[in-house]
This record gives structure tokens, C-alpha cells and sequence, in this order.
């Protein structure tokens, strides 16, 4: 325990992450946890507002940023009391975030008709594993649940790269660009997660002996929050993008930090290579 008595009461939740609970003050158990949540929320405001300034945008366009937004509220809520109801909010959150972006990778260019069996397709898939992982308290069909979503989420994007965006153009370059990046921000995140629960111990020693504010940088899951919350940002605002009518990628207006400057260096960098190789050649 902290050196705070918890104003919410002993933790209850199955999960406690490294952070030692109420360290900072008695109304919030994991500080770091809870503040780096605020990425999420950020992001998803963010992508909301460059939605309002486009043409035909209806609340399902929208809802995948509201679904990123719920994440942050509820993972927020969930590290600040760890108790059981709402660490069960935390983890159907990400469920609730990807169901819709899934059903708009799986349904370009469908009538509505086939949109709206597919939408009725998933949520009943949904509410079967919201329920089970309610009911039983288990992490095995929800954990599989959210990673084959991301997978299917992955090879539809790809796909939909390949075939709705022209080949050797700007557009297709700076897209790349984004959605590696994209990936390997999340894929680090969850290296990070992983090893917060691997060198507990030693990253526990090390904070108490850096002190605050400058151990607050060793609380790794707050690190997943933020690289997940860009890397998430980035995928939803992509497949945004591709499954929209938009006509040009305005990477410096569409895009938020670090997005743009991520696919502007790798354009910029892939782009002098381009020039290079055709200098030799007309050498």
C-alpha cells in the first residue's frame, strides 16, 4: 500500500500494475496510470474536431473516435479506484474502440443492406463476449477477441492501401509512412507493458531512489497508454481516410503530432533515396 490511505477502499480489481497505489494522494491509486490516459481522450477530441470540418459526416465516421475517447475515460476510471466493476469497464472499453472500426474496414463499398447485417453481425458477436467475460470474469476470450480484431483490422488495411490508393504516389508514400510508424509505436507499447510487469522490482527500486518527479518517467504503463493512444489515433485516422470519399490526404492538417512528422520524415528520407538512385542512373 501507498503512503496514502486509499479514499476508495482496497483495491479489488484482479489487475495492479507496477505503480505503487496511492503514492501521490488518497483519491487516486495510480497517478502516472490514470494522468497518461488523458492521451486517448486528447487524440480522440482531436480526431472529432477534423471530422467537423469535413462534408458528409455521420455519427459512424465519428464513433470509432468516441469509441478511443471511452477508452481513456474508462481505463482512467479503472487506475484511479482498481476495483473489480470497473477494471471490467477498462477491458470491454477496447472491445467497444474496435467493433466499429472493424465493421467499416469490412464494409467498403457494401450497400447498405449488407452494412447494417454485418453491423447486427457484430454487435450480437459483441454482446456474447461482454457477457461471458462479465459472467465468468475470464481474460482468454476477451484477449483473443481484441488481437484477432486487430489482426483482421491490419490485413484490411493493407488491402485497402493496395487497392484504393493510386501506386508510386505521394498519397500511398506518406500513408506507408504512417501506418509503420503507426505499428511500431503500438508494438513498443506493449513491449513496454510487458516489461513493467517483468522488472516490477527493479523499476520500483530504481523510482524510489531517482525520486519524484523523475521516476514518474520508469511508470512503463503509462508509456503503453500513450504509444497505444498514437498508434491507435493513427489506424482509426487512416482507415478514415480510405474507406472515405475525402479526395486528398492533408497530412499536415489531418494528421496530429506525431502522426504528420512521422510520415513527413520517412517520405522526406525515402524520397531522397528516390532522387539519389535516379541521379546514378543518369550518370
Amino acid at each position: 500500500m501507498g503512503l496514502h490511505s486509499p479514499f476508495w477502499g482496497s483495491p479489488s480489481s484482479k489487475a495492479n500494475f507496477c505503480e505503487e497505489d496511492y503514492l501521490v494522494t488518497k483519491y487516486i491509486a495510480e497517478f502516472v496510470n490514470t494522468l497518461t490516459n488523458l492521451a486517448y481522450v486528447l487524440y480522440a477530441i482531436y480526431g472529432l474536431r477534423q471530422l467537423r470540418r469535413k462534408s458528409n459526416v455521420d455519427f459512424f465516421r465519428a464513433l470509432p473516435y468516441w469509441g478511443l475517447m471511452a477508452v481513456g475515460i474508462c481505463s482512467g476510471i479503472f487506475h484511479t479506484s482498481l476495483h473489480y466493476h470497473t477494471q471490467m469497464m477498462d477491458d470491454l472499453s477496447m472491445l467497444f474502440t474496435t467493433t466499429p472500426v472493424l465493421h467499416r474496414v469490412l464494409t467498403v463499398n457494401s450497400d447498405r443492406r449488407n452494412s447494417s447485417l454485418t453491423a447486427i453481425i457484430l454487435a450480437s458477436a459483441l454482446a456474447i463476449v461482454v457477457a461471458y467475460h462479465m459472467a465468468t470474469d475470464e481474460l482468454l476470450l476477451h484477449s483473443v477477441t481484441f488481437v484477432a480484431s486487430i489482426f483482421i483490422i491490419g490485413v484490411r488495411t493493407i488491402q485497402l492501401i493496395n487497392t484504393r490508393v493510386p501506386g508510386n504516389s505521394v498519397t500511398r508514400t506518406q500513408i506507408w509512412g504512417m501506418v509503420r510508424f503507426g505499428a511500431v509505436i503500438f508494438h513498443l507499447g506493449y513491449a513496454v507493458w510487458i516489461l513493467d510487469g517483468w522488472v516490477c522490482g527493479f523499476l520500483r527500486s530504481s523510482r524510489r531512489a531517482i525520486g519524484l518527479p523523475w521516476a514518474f518517467l520508469l511508470e512503463l504503463h503509462g508509456w503503453w497508454h500513450i504509444f497505444t493512444g498514437i498508434g491507435a489515433y493513427i489506424f482509426i485516422a487512416v482507415i478514415d481516410y480510405l474507406v472515405s470519399d475525402d479526395e486528398h490526404l492533408d497530412v499536415e492538417g489531418s494528421f496530429a503530432w506525431p502522426a504528420a512528422w512521422a510520415s513527413q520524415s520517412i517520405f522526406a528520407g525515402m524520397g531522397s533515396s528516390s532522387r539519389g538512385e535516379a541521379a546514378k542512373k543518369q550518370e
